[in-house]
């Protein structure tokens, strides 16, 4: 039993009903309560962020073939966030999405891409900011002092290397992610790192069957689609709700009526569709789209733009030299609080 660990009940059965439709609209109502009883926990303790890497990102996955650019690559910044909350009287510390990116460079995608042109393109097109453990210096946080570590998937994770330098971390993970990599299907193969939990101690991982609360402010909501158990994570601040998660590459993504992206807003428009999936594996594409949907509707609005969602990329599309008219209309860029 995990201290401050609470299931929440509130999505089940909406995420059980019959047909897409119906299951996007059941949903879209059962997320409004889910996140009235997130924000009526409080706030975290306390939230910082890192950049970790820079890199190069189909554009044809970003926006799921929306976009109008000839530019083959938009170039996304994966970024770690610590998360302090309280639970049970007692101060517990989270890193979400703390990947490393020289072990992520492993994943068959990346390794292709180095194999085809090299590592001087790899230093031209890439750039790595920081490491966990400089941004945890910087925070003044020790390694052991992190109680757990969780990704809203686990697309080019090494975990093994990620756990190796905190010594007291276990990984929370929905059952149905860590399921996938029992054996990876064919479509799956350029995403993962086939060895990514080899050899973890089994007490070190917790397997997670649905959504749950951990302490006051923070919750992980399970998103399927993108991955089989892709979970978002929400984090309550002064602001309210943010939700963090690569469903979507960019706050665009999820109101692509209002993108200065070339083509989305006329996607949106001639399609009625109201986000724009990153699209690299279409594992439940439907439910990606619910998911997201799910996302809007449990983040609270830009404070000075309550139509955009405050939702954090986990990997956000930034702007670059080499990425013309890919530039996101609205960028949240770090998140801190407390």
């Amino acid at each position: 039993m995990i201290p401050g660990l609470v299931r929440l009940p509130e999505l089940d059965e909406a995420w059980r009903v019959t047909g897409a439709g119906p299951r996007l609209d059941a949903v879209r109502r059962a997320g409004r309560g889910l996140r009235d009883r997130i924000l009526a926990t409080g706030t975290v303790r306390r939230v910082r962020t890192a950049d970790l890497a820079t890199f190069p990102y189909p554009t044809r996955f970003a926006f799921a073939g929306a976009a109008s650019s000839p530019v083959p690559y938009a170039f996304l910044r994966n970024r770690v966030h610590l998360v302090e909350v309280v639970a049970e009287g007692r101060t517990v510390t989270i890193l979400v999405n703390p990947s490393d990116p020289e072990a992520s460079s492993a994943a068959p995608y990346f390794a292709r891409l180095e194999a085809r042109y090299g590592k001087a393109t790899r230093a031209l097109l890439a750039k790595v900011h920081g490491t966990v453990a400089a941004a945890l210096a910087e925070w003044q946080v020790a390694p052991a002092a992190i109680d757990y570590v969780t990704f809203d998937h686990l697309h080019v994770q090494d975990v093994r290397a990620v756990l190796a330098g905190l010594p007291n971390a276990r990984l929370l993970a929905q059952r149905a992610e860590l399921a996938t990599l029992t054996g990876l299907h064919p479509l799956q193969v350029e995403w993962y790192i086939p060895d990514a939990l080899a050899g973890i101690a089994p007490d070190r991982i917790v397997a997670l069957d649905g959504d749950y609360l951990l302490g006051g402010g923070f919750a992980l909501v399970r998103t399927p689609g993108h991955t089989a158990g892709n979970h978002t994570l929400v984090v309550i601040t002064d602001r309210g709700a943010w939700t963090i998660s690569e469903n979507g590459i960019c706050v665009d993504a999820y109101q692509p009526g209002l993108s200065r992206i070339r083509g989305l807003a006329r996607h949106a428009r001639d399609t009625g569709v109201e986000v724009i999936l990153n699209a690299n594996t279409r594992e439940g594409t439907l439910d990606q789209y619910t998911s997201m949907v799910l996302e809007k509707t449990l983040a609270s609005g830009v404070p000075d733009r309550p139509e955009l969602p405050q939702h954090c990329a986990s990997s956000e599309l930034v702007h670059h030299v080499l990425a013309p008219g890919l530039t996101p209309t609205y960028a949240h860029g770090g998140l801190t609080y407390g």
